[in-house]
């Protein structure tokens, strides 16, 4: 078998671990052969527990995260995800995941040097036009995986009886 991957490949398994990262944290009371299950099997595993609000919440916003990049640029999205990061409750912990998964990700590519909240500024800063452009293309496509294993993965929040999600 050949060693070699492709950035595709790379970029599947990045996401796939970034996703069993939000899993392992959010369902810890599971063993680790259970938290390898299927979101299903899982589901039946936790016996009357919800799904965990972070893992909800991430499995929420990094649907729609893309579309906040495409309408507002990379940096804008970031800068918005900080700001909600920033509040301290559920919500602001599966922003703080995204920003760390995706920042992460970047710098594997070498496009920030720096992980986390440094690589917004970093990215804020950079004067080549160029640069900001191949990272959010780079950005866009992570994000796409990042959604079908977090659609494959995450358990789906369940609905409500009055038909509510």
């Amino acid at each position: 078998m050949i060693g070699f991957k492709s950035i595709a490949d790379k970029r599947l398994d990045f996401a796939l671990r970034c996703v069993q990262e939000v899993i392992d944290e959010t369902e810890s009371f599971l063993s680790e052969e259970e938290r390898r299950e299927t979101p299903v099997a899982r589901k039946k595993l936790n016996k009357g527990r919800k799904p965990s609000e972070v893992a909800k919440n991430y499995h929420q916003y990094i649907k729609s995260f893309g579309m906040l990049m495409l309408n507002s640029g990379l940096v804008a999205a970031l800068l918005f995800a900080q700001g909600k990061a920033n509040k301290g409750d559920k919500k602001a912990e599966a922003y703080d995941l995204i920003i760390k998964h995706l920042t992460e990700w970047l710098q594997s590519l070498c496009c920030v040097s720096q992980p986390s909240k440094a690589a917004i500024l970093e990215l804020y800063g950079a004067n080549n036009p160029h640069h900001i452009r191949q990272a959010t293309r780079e950005a866009l496509m992570f994000l796409q995986d990042l959604k079908r294993v977090a659609d494959a993965r995450l358990q789906k929040p369940e609905k409500s009886e009055n038909g509510d999600k």
